[in-house]
């Protein structure tokens, strides 16, 4: 009598993370056992199948600030992926995600932008629905320009609900400018001479031998961050600037127009 047995099993792999796209590695083994016969020697077979699957969809951070993905269906609601690994960012202020297992390794591609006191989005390049809205909070309120980075408290997963006490430091780095209307920008490299600006609006008072920006969203709305900058230093980054403001430092509160970036 032939009595056979099959075992399935598959593996999954993410490999490749697109700004509207998730692609995924499945390697599928099927082993065949039995005998032909009573009494014979026992049969095994095996075979395996590798595919590689491209899905669509959208992807967005839950409450916990873990990546997401939402793949398309045809029908009914669309499926979701939690990342529950840990994420940082590289040498060129990418999302670099990396599987609990360490198996998985995904790189995103894309810049930031600021949108409002406690938010920080990550803008996935090339998408208009793709980005990734993190809770943060700012490690201080009070921003040095010569020091050119921005630091964020962020707490990721199950350390999201107990942020004050563990969470991990994200720092975006680049550098101060002025744009023609006094508004500012914060410069970043992302690497391979991809350059982009997050743009501000700010209120500017007068301080002794020195200029304080009360920085603002693209609607203008306070973001709760300044910068203090010393004449000195002022001068030194921007001459233009630097004449332009001395000749309304009188008005003693300005409104320093805004250049939206999109």
């Amino acid at each position: 009598m032939k009595l056979i047995k099959l075992r399935n099993n598959i593996r999954k792999r993410f490999i490749v993370a697109e700004s509207d796209a998730l692609v995924i590695e499945t390697i599928q083994t099927v082993e065949k056992q039995g005998q032909a016969s009573s009494g014979s020697v026992p049969i095994s077979r095996s075979g395996t199948k590798l595919r590689i699957l491209k899905l669509r969809g959208t992807w967005r951070a839950n409450d916990y600030n873990e990546l997401c993905f939402e793949a398309t269906a045809r029908k009914g609601p669309p499926e979701t992926y939690t990342f529950k690994g840990s994420w940082k960012l590289n040498k060129n202020q990418q999302i670099e995600y990396t599987s609990e297992d360490g198996r998985d390794k995904l790189t995103f591609k894309g810049y930031w932008n600021i949108s409002s006191t406690n938010r920080l989005v990550y803008m996935l390049e090339g998408s208009s629905t793709s980005r990734f809205e993190f809770k943060v909070q700012l490690e201080s309120a009070t921003l040095y320009p010569k020091k050119g980075e921005i630091r964020y408290r962020i707490g990721i997963g199950i350390q999201q609900r107990r942020l004050k006490a563990s969470s991990q430091l994200l720092i975006l780095y680049g550098e101060w400018k002025f744009g023609r209307n006094l508004g500012l920008s914060f410069q970043m490299d992302y690497g391979r001479d991809r350059v982009k600006s997050i743009e501000f609006g700010a209120e500017v008072t007068f301080g002794r031998n020195k200029v304080i920006f009360a920085l603002k969203d693209e609607l203008g709305k306070p973001l709760g961050i300044t910068i203090t900058l010393t004449h000195k230093f002022l001068k030194l980054i921007d001459t233009e600037a630097f004449i332009r403001l001395k000749s309304r430092q009188k008005e003693q509160a300005i409104e320093a127009g805004i250049t939206i970036p999109f």
